[in-house]
C-alpha cells in the first residue's frame, strides 16, 4: 500500500537573534490511507512545527526545512509550486489549529467564513447551499443552536464553541488527510468525546489522521497508533496497545505516569522534573537523560538510534536502556516519585475571601450568569465545572473585576466592591486565562510581561527584574532564556505557563484560574497543579478553578 504521507529524515529550523533553533531534527513518519496515528510530546517539542510543515506554512522567515522530504500521494510537497500547493491545502488536507481565536478573522461573522472555505473550494455551490452545508456541519460539531452562531462573530464564542466551529470548517470539505493540532484542548469532557466520536465516524477507511495533543487519554482513544515526540525527535513508536502497556521509553513510562485520575483524589500528580532543553543547543547523548530516572553512564555520551524491539515489528524505542529490558523489568519499575495526599486545609471558620450574591450577567438577549451565589474561603480551592458556553468564564471575569454584574454583589474579604476597584484589590485577585495568546503583550518582551505588575505594585525593583523573570520561568519548568523573547514564538502551552508565572509574581490572595492547564502537555500540568498546592500551603491562598477535566 502507498502512503498517503511520508515524511523522511525532516529538518526545520529558525533563525532567532540567540541562534539557531532546531525545532525538528530528524523525523520520519508514515501514514497509510486510513491510519490514525497520535502523535504527542510536551509542549515547544516539535509537535506543531512537524504538522505544519506538512502543509508549509512555517513563516520563512525566520523557519525554513533544510532538509528531508514531504510527500503527500507521492508527491513532493517541499518542491511543489505554491499554486499547485494551494489545491492541496483545505481540500485534500484540512488543518484544525490548537488556537481558533487567532486562525478565525475577527472582522468577519462565522457564517461567512465557513461559506467563504465551502465555495473557495467549488465555487458552483450557491452562498444559501453554503450557508445550509455550513449549519449541517456545526451542529454535527455540537453547537445547539447553528442560526445564532453563523451570525455571531468569534470573539462573541467561547473557547471551545470557536473550537468546534474550526473543526466543521475543516470536516465539511472531506479531506483525504486531516492534521488536527489539539482540537480537543479547549473542550470540555462531554464535548470533547463528542468531537472525538465525530472524527472517527466521519473519517472514512481512505481518510488518514494525524491527531497532535498532548492527552495521552486522547490517543487511547482515538488512535491505532503513537508516535512520541521529545526535543525535536521521534523517541518511540508502536501501536497503542503495546506502547501503553509495555512502554518502551522512559520519556514514555513518565508522561502515563503524570496523568491525573478520578481514583485518586487529592494525591499530588507525578511531575517530570525539569523541561524540554533548549533546541538552541542539545546537549550531547540522549536528550532526556537529565530527566530520566533511569539513566546509565552511557546515556551521557551516546546519542541513541531509533530500533525495533525484537518481539514487535511495529514497536520502536530510542533508549540505550530499555531497548535491552524486557517488558516484565520496564513494567515493574518504580518510580521514584514521592507523592503526598496531604492537601492544604481550608479556613472555613474564617470570612469568605470572595462571595457572590445572587449574581446575574445578561448580554442582549443571553442569559450567561443568573442567580449564582458562591463562598471561597482562605486556603481553599472550589471547582467550577461544566460545558462550554455554561457562563464559567463570564462568572470569573465578573470576580475579577472584568466584567460588570448586570445585578447582584460581589464581596471581597467581607466588603462589597464595585467595578472601580483599589489598587490592592486588584493585586489580591489574579486570573490566569484560558486563551494565553490574547493575554499576553506580543509588543513585551516575556520578562517584561511577567514581571511588569511586580514593578508597578512595588514588590520587586526594576533592578531585579531579569533574576526575578528567571526564578518565575524556573517555577513553571521553563529556561531562564525563554525571558528575552516574545508570546508568538512559543507554543500554546508554553504561552500559558508565562501566564501563570505572571499571576504568581504578584503574590495574590486570590487567583482565578480559567482552564489553566486545558492548553498544557500531561506531564506540564502536574508541575503546574503540584506547584499551585505548594504555594497554597505556604502562602494560605484561595484558588475558584475552571475546568472540564473533572480529574
Amino acid at each position: 500500500m502507498t502512503p498517503i504521507l511520508e515524511i523522511n529524515d525532516l529538518h526545520v529550523v529558525f533563525d532567532t537573534p540567540e541562534g539557531i533553533l532546531r525545532a525538528v531534527d530528524g523525523v520520519s513518519l508514515s501514514m497509510n490511507p486510513g491510519d490514525t496515528l497520535g502523535l504527542v510530546g510536551e509542549s515547544g517539542c516539535g509537535k506543531t512545527v512537524t504538522a505544519m510543515s506538512i502543509l508549509r506554512l512555517i513563516p520563512d522567515p525566520p523557519g525554513r526545512i533544510t532538509s528531508g522530504t514531504i510527500k503527500f500521494n507521492g508527491q513532493d510537497i517541499a518542491s511543489l509550486p505554491l499554486k499547485e500547493l494551494r489545491k492541496i491545502r483545505g481540500a485534500a488536507v484540512g488543518m484544525v489549529f490548537q488556537d481558533p481565536m487567532t486562525a478565525l478573522s475577527p472582522l468577519h461573522r462565522i457564517g461567512d467564513q465557513l461559506v467563504e472555505a465551502i465555495r473557495l473550494h467549488d465555487q458552483r455551490i450557491p452562498k444559501n447551499e453554503a450557508l445550509a452545508l455550513a449549519s449541517e456541519w456545526l451542529v454535527k460539531a455540537g453547537i445547539d443552536d447553528p442560526k445564532r452562531c453563523l451570525g455571531e462573530y468569534p470573539f462573541r464564542l467561547s473557547g471551545g464553541q470557536q473550537q468546534r466551529v474550526m473543526i466543521a470548517s475543516v470536516l465539511m470539505t472531506n479531506p483525504s488527510l486531516i492534521i488536527a493540532d489539539e482540537p480537543t484542548t479547549a473542550l470540555d469532557a462531554t464535548t470533547q468525546k463528542q468531537v472525538l466520536e465525530l472524527m472517527r465516524n466521519i473519517k472514512g477507511d481512505d481518510t488518514a489522521l494525524l491527531l497532535i495533543t498532548h492527552n495521552m487519554g486522547v490517543v487511547a482513544n482515538t488512535c491505532s497508533r503513537i508516535a512520541v515526540m521529545y526535543a525535536g525527535e521521534i523517541v518511540e513508536t508502536g501501536n497503542v496497545e503495546e506502547v501503553f502497556h509495555s512502554p518502551g521509553h522512559p520519556y514514555t513510562r513518565a508522561l502515563l505516569d503524570a496523568m491525573p485520575s478520578n481514583s485518586r483524589p487529592g494525591e499530588r500528580l507525578a511531575a517530570i522534573p525539569g523541561a524540554v532543553p533548549s533546541l538552541l543547543s542539545y546537549p550531547a547523548g540522549c536528550r532526556f537523560h537529565d530527566r530520566c530516572q533511569f539513566v546509565i553512564s552511557e546515556c551521557n555520551s551516546t546519542h541513541p538510534e531509533l530500533k525495533k524491539f525484537e518481539n514487535s515489528k511495529t514497536h520502536s524505542t530510542r533508549c540505550l536502556v530499555w531497548i535491552n529490558s524486557t517488558a516484565e523489568t520496564r513494567l515493574h519499575s518504580k518510580s521514584k516519585t514521592a507523592l503526598s495526599t496531604k492537601l492544604p486545609n481550608p479556613d472555613y471558620a474564617a470570612e469568605p475571601v470572595i462571595r457572590s450574591k445572587e449574581l446575574h450577567k445578561k448580554f442582549k438577549t443571553v442569559h450567561a450568569v443568573k442567580s449564582l451565589n458562591i463562598s471561597l474561603y482562605p486556603g481553599e480551592t472550589l471547582g467550577l465545572v461544566g460545558e462550554s458556553g455554561c457562563g464559567k468564564t463570564t462568572f470569573a471575569r465578573m470576580i475579577a473585576g472584568l466584567e460588570t454584574p448586570t445585578k447582584g454583589e460581589i464581596h471581597i474579604d467581607g466588603n462589597q466592591v464595585y467595578s472601580n476597584r483599589s489598587m490592592s484589590v486588584k493585586r489580591d485577585v489574579q486570573m490566569v486565562f484560558q486563551d494565553p495568546f490574547s493575554s499576553l503583550n506580543p509588543r513585551m518582551s516575556v520578562g517584561d510581561i511577567i514581571t511588569e505588575g511586580a514593578v508597578f505594585h512595588g514588590i520587586i525593583k526594576r533592578s531585579e527584574r531579569i533574576s526575578e523573570a528567571a526564578r518565575l520561568l524556573n517555577l513553571v519548568g521553563m529556561p531562564p532564556e525563554a525571558a528575552f523573547r516574545y508570546p508568538h514564538e512559543f507554543s500554546g502551552g508554553q504561552r500559558q505557563r508565562i501566564s501563570i508565572a505572571r499571576a504568581i509574581a504578584l503574590q495574590p490572595r486570590v487567583i482565578i484560574c480559567d482552564e489553566p492547564v486545558s492548553a498544557l502537555d500531561d506531564s506540564v500540568p502536574a508541575q503546574v497543579l503540584n506547584l499551585l498546592v505548594d504555594l497554597q500551603r505556604e502562602l494560605n491562598l484561595a484558588y475558584l478553578f475552571i475546568t472540564h477535566d473533572i480529574s
